[in-house]
C-alpha cells in the first residue's frame, strides 16, 4: 500500500512541475529581449505589428508604408536590438493575449520614434495594435495554474499517507525514481507538447502563436533536464531493484520482514 501512495504522489508532484514549468515559460510576461525575439520570430505576429507601425509613421517620415514595413522587417524586428526596443510592448501584448489584463496595447510617439530610427515618428499618431484576448491561453493558463496547486496537494498529502505506513528504503528510492520520470515527461508534455502543438491546433489567431514560440525557447532546457531525470531515475530503478531483493534473500519468510530494512 505504501509503494501505491508513493507512486500517487510521485505522478501528482511531476504533473505540478510540469504545469509549474508552464506557467513559468509561456504564461509569464516579462521585459525580457529574448523573450520579445521569440515572439517576433513568428511571422504572423511580426506582419501584424509591421502592418500598424508602416501605416501610422509613414507618412510623418515622408516615405511610403510598404518602404518603410521592408526597412522594419529587415533591419528593426529581425534583430536582437530591434526586440530589446520591443520587449516592453510585447510584455503587455503578451499579458493581453493570456487575458491577465484588458489594456489595449498602444505604442506612443516616443516608443515609434526608437522602433523606426526616425524623430520625425514624433508627429505620427500612436498606434494601436490588435491584439485580442485569446480564450484559449486564458483559460490553459487558469487551469494549469490551478492544476499545479491541486497536484501538489494531493503529492503531499499521499506522501504523508505513504510516509506514516513506514515503506522499505527501496520503495523510497523508487517513489523518488518515479518522481523523476513523472516529472521528465511532464517538463516535455505539458511544458512543451501542449503549448507548441495543442493549442495552436485549437485557436489559429496570429497570436496564439507566442505560445509554441515561448515554449520552443525553452525546449532545450527541458529536454537536457528531462534526460537528466530520466538517467537519475534508471539508477535509482536498479538501487530500489538491489534493494527489494537483498530484502527478500533476508527475509527468513513471507511474513518476516525486518524493520530494520523500513524507512
Amino acid at each position: 500500500m505504501a509503494s501505491i501512495l508513493l507512486l500517487v504522489a510521485s505522478v501528482a508532484f511531476g504533473l505540478s512541475a510540469g504545469c509549474w514549468w508552464l506557467q513559468r515559460t509561456v504564461f509569464t510576461p516579462a521585459d525580457s529581449p529574448s523573450i520579445a525575439a521569440a515572439v517576433l520570430d513568428q511571422s504572423a505576429i511580426r506582419l501584424e505589428i509591421i502592418t500598424v507601425v508602416s501605416a501610422r509613421t509613414a507618412g510623418a517620415l515622408g516615405t511610403t508604408p510598404d518602404t518603410l514595413a521592408n526597412f522594419l522587417d529587415t533591419e528593426v524586428l529581425s534583430k536582437r536590438a530591434g526586440a530589446a526596443e520591443l520587449a516592453p510592448f510585447i510584455e503587455r501584448a503578451h499579458l493581453r493575449a493570456i487575458g491577465s489584463n484588458d489594456d489595449l496595447i498602444v505604442i506612443v510617439p516616443s516608443e515609434l520614434v526608437s522602433i523606426v530610427r526616425n524623430e520625425m515618428a514624433y508627429n505620427s499618431p500612436a498606434a494601436t495594435i490588435p491584439v485580442p484576448v485569446i480564450g484559449t491561453l486564458k483559460t490553459a493558463r487558469t487551469s494549469t495554474g490551478w492544476a499545479m496547486i491541486i497536484s501538489a496537494a494531493i503529492g503531499l498529502l499521499t506522501l504523508l499517507a505513504g510516509l506514516v505506513l513506514r515503506p522499505y528504503r527501496s520503495e523510497l528510492v523508487q517513489a523518488i525514481a518515479e518522481l523523476f520520470v513523472a516529472t521528465a515527461a511532464s517538463l516535455i508534455i505539458i511544458g512543451w507538447a501542449i503549448p507548441a502543438f495543442v493549442i495552436p491546433a485549437i485557436d489559429t489567431s496570429s497570436w496564439t502563436s507566442l505560445a509554441p514560440a515561448l515554449a520552443g525557447r525553452a525546449f532545450p532546457v527541458a529536454l537536457v533536464s528531462a534526460l537528466v531525470l530520466c538517467v537519475a531515475s534508471a539508477a535509482l530503478f536498479i538501487t530500489a531493484m538491489n534493494g527489494s531483493r537483498r530484502r527478500q534473500w533476508n527475509s527468513p519468510s513471507p511474513s518476516g520482514r525486518r524493520r530494520s530494512q523500513r524507512w
